[in-house]
């Protein structure tokens, strides 16, 4: 955006600007895959971080945003979703999440 110039996806990429480059028949096939892998994931843990990055985008300083990552952290590490994502890794089961 300063520089004023368009940035091609492979070079996006490298930047890190990007997670994926996918071509245009893949796409359907990618996006569901990766829509797939967010639902697996604990809902608590995925609507925190939706919340955490909104909320943040307008922070007023580095200590306040770090203050809301330490607050929800604290309140998920206290959910059974993190107890069963602990005991889900420890029996090297895929997790089975409720949202609580």
């Amino acid at each position: 955006m300063l520089m004023g110039r368009a940035v091609k996806s492979d070079e996006a990429l490298a930047l890190g600007l990007l997670n994926y480059v996918v071509a245009d028949e893949d796409l359907l096939e990618r996006g569901l895959a990766i829509v797939a892998e967010i639902c697996a994931l604990s809902p608590l843990g995925v609507r925190m971080t939706k919340e955490v990055l909104a909320q943040n985008a307008d922070a007023p300083s580095l200590e306040a945003a770090v203050a809301l990552e330490n607050r929800t952290q604290v309140l998920l590490g206290q959910t059974s979703d993190m107890v069963e994502g602990v005991a889900a890794f420890l029996e090297k089961r895929p997790a089975r999440y409720r949202g609580q």
